[in-house]
């Protein structure tokens, strides 16, 4: 059946479709983006939750989400390699001329500059100060362990960090999926 509204036709099968490799890549970049981003975007949920418990085997669980999110960002790395390399295939209409391909390579650059410059010094600190704190013998009720103050800023600014993080997501989403 031809004709359709232009989400029909851009699903068909045409002599001009995309290739397998350039195929291979994309699928890579979403395997990646969603391996990447789906743990990242809970990271300040995760640091809430430790510090809420405060004992040491939560500190221990903290110390394996930290694992756990260094496998996330090296495959956020990938979904940029991936996607910079479906790019330069320049099948399916996609070019690094394409005003969205350089929007969306500007957000993931800035992605990248808000996880090391803002989240992940902070998320190392947090994880030392809540070590630290486990280890902290209890004090009577109006003392107040000082690593909990520099958590409290940790948080905050792994919180923000994180926030503006997930904000620039869906900026890079937006843009991959309209085209705008």
């Amino acid at each position: 059946m031809r004709g359709g509204g232009p989400l029909v036709t851009s699903l068909q099968l045409t002599p001009g479709a995309p290739g397998t490799g350039y195929q291979i890549l994309v699928f890579l970049h979403v395997l990646c983006a969603v391996g990447g981003f789906g743990v990242l975007i809970y990271r300040s949920f995760v640091l809430d939750m430790a510090r809420r418990r405060g004992d040491a085997a939560v500190a221990g669980a903290l110390y394996a989400y930290g694992q756990v999110s260094t496998v996330a960002e090296a495959l956020v790395y990938g979904a940029g390699v991936f996607g910079l390399a479906a790019a330069a295939v320049g099948t399916a209409g996609v070019s690094f001329s394409d005003v969205w391909v350089q929007a969306a390579i500007g957000v993931y650059l800035a992605m990248v500059a808000v996880l090391h410059a803002v989240v992940r010094p902070a998320e190392r600190r947090y994880r030392a100060s809540l070590i630290e704190l486990a280890q902290t013998p209890p004090m009577a009720p109006p003392g107040r362990p000082p690593q909990l103050a520099e958590m409290d800023g940790l948080s905050r600014r792994i919180g923000i960090g994180t926030a503006v993080f997930n904000i620039l997501l869906i900026g890079a989403l937006y843009l991959m999926v309209f085209k705008p």
